[in-house]
């Protein structure tokens, strides 16, 4: 639903809320402007399902420009399990968090669509998510 960077450099803290007011918080650990964003999560929230059980570590997002004014968006997440048996629970992740993905993939391509980098009704703007 929203990111609120601190700032665009290297260190920067970012806030991202998704639907249900679920909220992590990111450090930027690596920035190319148009290219790459990485992150890592500094916190994230404090769900007695997943506590002790799943941790998100770093997020990235990769921008491919495919010419012809169309750019492919890859998201990546690293996280650990502590379950057993993990590769079992690995799969519903897997799943999980590439719906997550697919949900933010959908958000940057509606507000593209919608006219590039103007604040949508969220708040939210490419430059605040990339």
């Amino acid at each position: 639903m929203q990111s609120t960077p601190e700032g665009h450099f290297l260190g920067a803290t970012r806030r991202c809320v998704f639907t249900g007011g679920i909220a992590f918080d990111e450090k930027i650990v690596e920035l190319d402007a148009g290219k790459r964003l990485t992150f890592d999560i500094i916190s994230q929230p404090n769900h007695p399902e997943i506590v002790g059980h799943f941790d998100l570590g770093r997020g990235q997002f990769d921008l491919q420009d495919n010419g012809g004014g169309t750019t492919t968006v890859i998201g990546t997440s690293w996280y650990s399990l502590r379950v057993y048996p993990a590769s079992c629970f690995d799969l519903w992740t897997q799943c999980i968090v590439r719906n997550v993905h697919m949900r933010v993939m959908r958000h940057i391509r509606d507000l593209i669509q919608a006219g590039g980098s103007p604040t949508s009704s969220t708040g939210c703007t490419l430059s605040s998510i990339l």
